[in-house]
């Protein structure tokens, strides 16, 4: 009879919207160590207002953001692993917006053959819409 009341209240038990965003950051990331373009930027809103700043550069607009991780990425073919460094922070802002900030860092190969790494923090708004929750601003930049 317990267990049963118990599950009960599990079911009813709304879902903390922090998880949910940390759940789709460590898809996200999974998306781009696989370097699968689609899936990655499929955690952006597909909107035309969706922007990404990228050291200056605002790029707006789902098609925008992903014609620029094509060529990032080389079509999927870069060697390029990320790695956070630490635990994400996640604040929740309201019960439909939460702000990420990730300190990350990428090792990778470059075209002429020398090898690279480079640290980069990367602060995000995530907004929960009917499709989930998605990216609906984003700015990255290198840290030193």
């Amino acid at each position: 009879m317990m267990a049963s009341a118990h599950r009960g209240l599990a079911a009813d038990t709304p879902p903390d919207p922090r998880a949910e965003v940390a759940a789709a950051l460590k898809g996200m990331g999974d998306a781009a160590n696989a370097h699968d373009v689609e899936r990655h930027v499929g955690y952006y809103a597909h909107i035309p207002t969706v922007t990404l700043i990228y050291d200056g550069e605002a790029l707006i607009g789902w098609d925008t953001i992903l014609e620029k991780q094509k060529e990032w990425w080389n079509n999927g073919k870069t060697d390029v692993v990320y790695e956070i460094q630490g635990p994400p922070d996640v604040l929740m802002l309201a019960p439909n917006v939460v702000v990420t900030t990730l300190l990350m860092k990428a090792h990778r190969t470059l075209p002429s053959g020398e090898v690279k790494e480079g640290r980069f923090a990367v602060s995000s708004i995530w907004q929960k819409r009917p499709e989930g929750w998605k990216v609906v601003y984003s700015h990255e930049s290198t840290s030193r």
